[in-house]
C-alpha cells in the first residue's frame, strides 16, 4: 500500500483494515471455487439416545454433504442395499440337476456368534465339501455365514465372515448357502429431501413388531415443535434426511447389532468451512498456486476501499488467476463442461462422468454418456 511499515496486523488502523480485506477475499475465493481441498471424510455425531436411536447430528463447521455411507456389519439383515452393493442376485439358486444337492444339518454344539473359525458336531457321512458356502442359524435373527474349511467324521469347521446378532447358543441349523454372504462394509445411505423422507417413514405400519416411533423436538429458529417419526429396528439404514442443517434422521437401525446408530460407523464426504485466525502467524488454507490470486484480489479491493483508486496490474492478474485456478484447482483434472454434454451424434472420443468416476469411450453410434 506504500504506507507506513508495520510488523503486525494490529500496528496501525490501516494494517488491520488490510487484514480484514484479506480475510474477506479469502472467503470469497473459497465460496466461488468449491475447492477439493475443503472436501473431507467426516463422521456424524451420534445422539447416543436409545429412545431416538436413528437420530444423529451434523458436526459444526460443515457447509455441504455430498454423500453418506454406513458400515453394515450384518450381511444377512435383508437390507436391499446389500444385494446391490455387492452384486448379489438372491434369486439365483443351485441347479437341482447339477449332482450336488444342498445339504442341511443340525448341531447342539455351544458356539458364540462371531467371526473366525467355528467348529460344530454334526452327523457323519453328509455330502459336505471343503469350500461350500454355509449359514449357521440359531434363533430369530441370530446367525453366521462363511465357508466350510474342514469336515472330518462328525466335526464340521466353518470360517465365519459375516454375523448377525450376539450371544452364545447351543442349538444350530447349518445349511449350505446358495451364494457366499457378502462381508461387512460401508453401504450408501441415500439422502432424501425432507418431504420424501417423511412420506417414506410415515408409510411404516406402527402395528408391525419391527416398527418403532420417536418424537423429535425441533427448536430451530425460535420455533418449538414436536414431531413423531417411525423407523425400523431390524435392518441397517438405507435412507436419511437432514433437517435444519443439523438433525440427521435415518429410516432404520439394527437392534441386534447396536443400541443406537454409531458415529464410528458413519462415513460422510462433506465440505468443511475453513477457519480464519486474525494473527500474524496464520497461513490461509490454500494451495501454493492459489496464493497469487488471494494477494491480487486483496490488492484490488484494498486500493479501491483505502485509496479510492484502481490497481490496474492487480486487476489484470486477478482475471488471469481465475482462469488458471478453474483449470487447476483439482489434482485429478475433470473434463470440460463441453465434454460432459451428450454427444448428439458427434464421432469423437472423450471422458464421460459416471457417478464418482470417469470412463473413456469412442462411440459413433449415438450420443450420450455410457
Amino acid at each position: 500500500m506504500s504506507s507506513d511499515e508495520v510488523n503486525s496486523i494490529s500496528d496501525t488502523t490501516e494494517s488491520l483494515q488490510v487484514a480484514h480485506i484479506i480475510r474477506q477475499k479469502y472467503f470469497d475465493i473459497i465460496n466461488r471455487l468449491d475447492l477439493p481441498t475443503n472436501e473431507q471424510l467426516l463422521q456424524f455425531e451420534a445422539s447416543d439416545n436409545p429412545q431416538i436411536p436413528v437420530l444423529m447430528y451434523v458436526p459444526d463447521g460443515i457447509s455441504d454433504i455430498k454423500w453418506v455411507k454406513y458400515f453394515d456389519s450384518n450381511s444377512l439383515d435383508g437390507n436391499a442395499a446389500d444385494d446391490f452393493a455387492h452384486d448379489l442376485n438372491t434369486d439365483i439358486t443351485p441347479n437341482s440337476g447339477s449332482g450336488v444337492p444342498k445339504w442341511s444339518t443340525i448341531s447342539s454344539t455351544s458356539n458364540s456368534i462371531g467371526t473366525g473359525s467355528k467348529t460344530f458336531t454334526v452327523g457323519a457321512g453328509l455330502n459336505i465339501s471343503i469350500g461350500d458356502n454355509a449359514i449357521a442359524t440359531a434363533t430369530g435373527n441370530n446367525n453366521m455365514s462363511g465357508t466350510v474349511i474342514g469336515y472330518v467324521g462328525t466335526s464340521l469347521t466353518l470360517n465365519i465372515t459375516s454375523t448377525n446378532g450376539i450371544g452364545t447358543f447351543s442349538s444350530w441349523t447349518i445349511t449350505q448357502g446358495s451364494a457366499l454372504a457378502a462381508g461387512p462394509g460401508y453401504l450408501y445411505v441415500t439422502v432424501l429431501p425432507n418431504d420424501e423422507f417423511i412420506d417414506y417413514v410415515c408409510a411404516f405400519n406402527p402395528q408391525d413388531q419391527n416398527i418403532q416411533s420417536y418424537t423429535l423436538a425441533d427448536t430451530s429458529n425460535g420455533f418449538n415443535g414436536n414431531f413423531t417419526f417411525y423407523y425400523r429396528n431390524d435392518v441397517q439404514p438405507s435412507y436419511c434426511t437432514v433437517i435444519s442443517n443439523y438433525y440427521v434422521l435415518f429410516d432404520s437401525y439394527d437392534l441386534s447389532i447396536d443400541s443406537t446408530l454409531q458415529s464410528s460407523k458413519t462415513m460422510v464426504l462433506g465440505t468443511v468451512i475453513p477457519q480464519w485466525q486474525m494473527t500474524d502467524t496464520f497461513i490461509p488454507d490454500l494451495a501454493e498456486e492459489q496464493f497469487p490470486l488471494l494477494l491480487n484480489e486483496s490488492k484490488t479491493l484494498a486500493f479501491y476501499e483505502l485509496k479510492q483508486q484502481p490497481h490496474a496490474l492487480a486487476d489484470k492478474e486477478v482475471r488471469r488467476g481465475w482462469t488458471n485456478i478453474q483449470k487447476k484447482k483439482a489434482v485429478i483434472n475433470r473434463p470440460t463442461f463441453f465434454d460432459e454434454l451428450p454427444g448428439f451424434g458427434r464421432k469423437r472420443g472423450y471422458y464421460g462422468y459416471r457417478g464418482d468416476y470417469y470412463v473413456g469411450f469412442n462411440d459413433n453410434r449415438r450420443g450420450g454418456l455410457y
